[in-house]
């Protein structure tokens, strides 16, 4: 029996992940194999024990008339080896196709459903130009993350009247933050050094390091640019808000290190203890400041303010540096309180702490809109 031109769900080898839906022509999709290149007309969803009769769905993605999505039509049959419709039992005047137990295929067809419902969501960026595609939660994150697509990206949410992040708000992009978090859960428990966590942002030649800069915030879109200043690297991100555009440079120490350094010294009844800024953030401020001032200066046109994506000329909103544990310790807290009262509203000195405390609460906001923008889906309205 050739069982080719299906994709067979009864063999547990078969990855259902490997398969993608890509456009056929104007008016169909098909159904592939990533990984082969093959293409099926639908799934197998269950074998009688001998083998000889299955039960198959058949698939179309047709474009639809009403709202230009290309979705699915399923008919489920029950076939002879030869694909040949198999005819009623005599008396009867149709043919039932329980998904009832095992060898149904109930635990196929839910495969089939849960597959095909990642491609619910479709999206069309642009006219029907042959490189559109029915798309995945996973294939619109990626083109999202291609620092490509930056203004076309902004185009869209222009002309949707919505600011850039609300692009952002998929259930991808919340899996994806949740795995940011638990990444930075462990630099902070291992103490991590400063080069682990830039090799991690930089890591397989930047490949992830757009959609890993997240974690500063979903309001940043552009993050492949790294600057220096006398061989000292610096983050140069684009922030996008409502009304603006501007950059802002990041450094990155390690989160072993700390905001203050603490010496201890006692006399014989009066045990003291002195702050004094860290020596890593010591050194930090002023180079950070200083490649501020050095951008700004740049007229308009700059090669370097080009190589790092900076058009016209350079206003950079905010300088952060990130170091260091929050401590819980009252006096800790007192200076790095009078710390931060201290410096101008351009600097700002984060922990990693706080970094992390500041995902999680994008994270928990993301599922808060999700949960009252998105009404509970019912599936028989799709299908």
């Amino acid at each position: 029996m050739d069982t080719s031109g299906y994709f067979d769900l009864t063999v547990p080898e078969n990855n259902i992940d490997s398969l993608t839906i890509n456009q056929q022509d104007h008016f169909d999709c098909s159904l592939v194999n990533n990984a082969t290149g093959e293409t099926y007309k639908g799934f197998i969803l269950a074998k009688s024990p001998q083998g000889n009769n299955l039960t198959v769905c058949d698939t179309e993605f047709k474009r639809s008339g009403t709202d230009n999505k290309y979705q699915p039509r399923l008919t489920f049959r029950r076939v002879d080896d030869e694909f040949n419709d198999v005819n009623a039992p005599a008396g009867s005047k149709s043919r039932r196709i329980p998904f009832s137990d095992g060898s149904d295929g109930y635990r196929e067809f839910w495969k089939m459903v849960a597959f095909l419902f990642k491609f619910k969501e479709t999206i069309d960026f642009g006219e029907f130009d042959g490189t559109y595609q029915v798309i995945s939660a996973e294939q619109l994150k990626e083109y999202m993350n291609n620092a490509s697509n930056n203004d076309a990206i902004i185009k869209m949410a222009d002309e949707l009247e919505i600011e850039v992040s609300e692009l952002l708000r998929t259930k991808s992009t919340i899996r994806l933050l949740k795995t940011y978090k638990e990444k930075l859960e462990e630099f902070i428990e291992t103490n991590a050094s400063e080069t682990d966590v830039q090799n991690w942002l930089d890591e397989d030649g930047h490949k992830y390091r757009q959609q890993r800069c997240m974690i500063f915030g979903l309001e940043y879109i552009d993050f492949q640019r790294e600057g220096s200043l006398s061989s000292k690297k610096f983050d140069v991100l684009t922030r996008v808000g409502s009304k603006y555009v501007d950059h802002v440079l990041i450094e990155l120490k390690s989160p072993a290190d700390d905001i203050f350094e603490v010496t201890q010294s006692s006399s014989i009844n009066n045990p003291t203890s002195t702050y004094q800024i860290h020596k890593h953030l010591a050194r930090a401020i002023p180079q950070i400041l200083e490649y501020k001032s050095t951008l700004e200066a740049k007229p308009a046109g700059d090669a370097e303010l080009e190589e790092l994506g900076i058009k016209g000329q350079a206003h950079i909103g905010k300088c952060i540096i990130v170091i260091g544990k929050h401590s819980d310790d009252a006096r800790w807290k007192q200076n790095r309180e009078n710390l931060v009262r201290s410096l101008g509203s351009t600097l700002e000195i984060w922990t990693y702490s706080e970094l992390f405390n500041k995902l999680s609460s994008t994270i928990e906001n993301l599922e808060r809109i999700k949960e009252h923008e998105e009404p509970a889906e019912d599936l028989s309205d799709w299908f």
